[in-house]
Order: C-alpha cells, then sequence, then structure tokens
C-alpha cells in the first residue's frame, strides 16, 4: 500500500493556545533526531510525500534545521502546516531547501501579536518565490464572514491590494489565486472529533487509511491528522513494522469500512470535519 502523504507530528508544543483547537493530556515533547530518522526510514516505502502537522507548531521544533536536513536526506517533499507567527524568524532555515513543495499558514489563530499579519504576509512574500503559499481561514456554517474571518480578509486586500470584490469570491470560491504562488483557501469551521457514544451517523466515508495515516508524537500510528488524542491507535512505529500495522483488524476494518461507506467507530461517526467534507 501507498499512501499519498503521512502526516508526522514533530512536535505538540504550541506557542498558541487557540479555543478552536482541541484540547488534550498527552506529555508535551518533540520528536528527538534519532526518532525522527526511525520514522522516516520505516516510511520509506510508504509515501514520499510528508505533513509535519497534526497538533503543535512545528517551527517550534528546537532542531527545526536538522528536521528538515533529515527529510532532504531521505528524499522526501514536504509540507508545512503553521499559525505563521514563528515563519520571519525562521525564514533563512526554510529558504535552504528545495523540497518543502507547500507552506500552509492558518490565519485564524487567536493572537495579539503586533504586526502578526505584516510580518506574515511579507515572509511569505519572500518565500513565495520558491515555495507555494496557501493561507487558510474559516468561516461560519453558513459560508458567512465571522470577525476574525473578516478581519483577515481586509488585511489580505490591504497588503496585496485586492478590489473589494474579492471579499465576495473568498464567501463563494475555494482555493483562490491572490498573486503567483500565493492562495486562500477555505472551508466551514469544525469541530474536533471525540470518542463520544451518541453517535450522529453510520454512513460515511473518509480518506483516512486510504490516502492517508499520522503519527503522533509519542510515535502512536493513527488513521488520520484529526486523531490527536491517539484514541484509534493502530500501532506505535517504534514499536511495531507498518507492514503489520496494515494488515491489523482494526487498520482492515476502518479501510473498508470507508470504502463501503461505513463508519465502524464512535470517532469517525462524530467527525464534524468529514461530515463537512463529505457531505455524509
Amino acid at each position: 500500500m501507498r499512501f499519498s502523504k503521512i502526516y508526522i507530528e514533530i512536535t505538540n508544543i504550541c506557542n498558541l493556545n487557540c479555543s478552536f483547537c482541541s484540547k488534550d493530556n498527552r506529555l508535551k515533547k518533540e520528536l528527538s533526531l534519532q526518532e525522527f530518522d526511525i520514522i522516516l526510514k520505516k516510511i520509506r516505502q510508504y509515501t514520499n510525500t510528508i505533513y509535519l502537522h497534526i497538533k503543535g507548531e512545528p517551527l517550534l521544533h528546537s532542531k527545526l534545521l536538522e528536521i528538515l536536513e533529515l527529510t532532504e536526506k531521505y528524499n522526501y517533499k514536504v509540507k508545512i502546516t503553521t499559525n505563521g507567527t514563528l515563519l520571519k524568524s525562521k525564514l533563512n532555515i526554510l529558504q535552504k531547501f528545495t523540497n518543502i513543495k507547500q507552506i500552509n499558514v492558518s490565519l485564524h489563530c487567536e493572537n495579539n501579536l503586533v504586526n502578526y499579519f505584516t510580518d506574515v504576509f511579507n515572509t511569505c512574500d519572500i518565500l513565495a518565490k520558491d515555495i507555494p503559499i496557501v493561507y487558510r481561514i474559516w468561516l461560519l456554517d453558513n459560508y458567512k464572514l465571522d470577525k476574525l474571518s473578516t478581519i483577515i480578509v481586509d488585511n489580505l486586500i490591504s497588503h496585496y491590494k485586492l478590489d473589494k470584490s474579492f471579499i465576495n469570491k473568498v464567501i463563494k470560491e475555494k482555493n483562490i489565486k491572490i498573486k503567483d504562488n500565493i492562495y486562500l483557501d477555505k472551508d466551514n469551521e469544525f469541530k474536533w472529533p471525540d470518542n463520544i457514544q451518541d453517535s450522529i451517523l453510520d454512513k460515511g466515508t473518509c480518506l483516512g487509511t486510504r490516502s492517508h495515516i499520522a503519527i503522533l508524537v509519542n510515535g502512536d500510528i493513527v488513521p488520520c491528522c484529526l486523531d490527536s488524542k491517539g484514541i484509534l491507535k493502530l500501532g506505535n512505529i517504534f514499536e511495531d513494522e507498518l507492514e503489520d500495522v496494515l494488515k491489523s483488524e482494526l487498520f482492515l476494518n476502518l479501510n473498508q469500512g470507508f470504502k463501503d461507506n461505513k463508519l465502524t467507530c464512535n470517532l469517525c461517526k462524530n467527525c464534524n470535519f468529514r461530515i463537512i467534507k463529505f457531505n455524509k
């Protein structure tokens, strides 16, 4: 089996505390370089693309340069999702690597940082010379702009000297091109799933276990990047061979269920993102 991507949580530590992010009691840590090297070796035959994103702020990793050097050593394509607060300070590091194929910037983070938008946009303008940049925002359920979305869009219009009609484009379109190599993507806000018993649906599909899996900072392997608590633990990358994990009963049941439009566990049945994404 090959995956189009595998998510790797190089750290679950974040420099923000946004209200929309899921809360957990996991031990806060970052992958050591040795641990990251083990992961990269073990997943080589299963994908050539990794996303440095689950929880935490990846640019906060104390050995970011060395982390990216390892991805280059093993010829991985890398995509990074960040809240943008550290982009300016990590610019020199990010510019060193041609294997970084995309940087996603979640502009919807809650912060009171002075010059946040100016620093993010100016830094991304520099990075965009070589790396595609995707700004991300959330809208309300009825695809209207909330207060923060309005502030974000107004700042985009001001910085990139866009026409006011850009607001309507944001509401009606997806994957909007702002300028060369810089885009805006948006979706309805979702709630992180939890393993509650009052299941919403028993039918539906997902790309988890099909196009991707995720690896948490403690090595736990989970079906997707939304299982940030490791509820559907399939195995552990430091203890198990991925080949065996992909043959496990839990993995096979989840995978076949998604193919058959059948949800086999409470976490997936209560996944609001899955409902929004696949409308089922």
